[in-house]
């Protein structure tokens, strides 16, 4: 049952990350321009993704240390496998795909995939869960 807590907890990072994709092209965008803005997105959501663990991590129920990094584990490849998904859907590559980690064009997405990986262990140790 905790890992169904903790995948419907994930589910909540994609609306998050929608609706900071719109932020980032509809408001951070036009004012500070793609090389601001698309930094400033990854900060945003990777702080969201932390802030969403830190509010429902407690909810998913007593876990052990490794269960909370198997947390953070799914997290980080559901999050992949979703942003993977969504470069096919676009009609793009593997190649699209790894663009997204590459920190010379501005894009701190390796970033919100370390948040989404360690975010439930760290939530834990800091709540004093673990």
């Amino acid at each position: 049952m905790k890992f169904i807590k903790a995948f419907l907890v994930w589910l909540l990072i994609t609306p998050l990350a929608i609706l900071n994709g719109g932020l980032r092209l509809f408001i951070i965008e036009p004012y500070l321009g793609e090389h601001i803005a698309l930094p400033l997105s990854s900060i945003i959501l990777s702080l969201l993704i932390f802030l969403l663990a830190f509010l429902l991590i407690p909810k998913i129920g007593s876990c052990k240390r490794n269960e909370y990094i198997a947390i953070g584990t799914m997290w980080f490849v559901l999050t992949n496998l979703f942003d993977l998904f969504i470069t096919f859907l676009e009609n793009g590559s593997i190649s699209d795909f790894l663009k997204l980690f590459d920190v010379t064009t501005g894009s701190l997405w390796i970033v919100v995939i370390v948040v989404c990986f360690i975010s439930p262990i760290l939530v834990a140790k800091i709540r004093k869960i673990i």
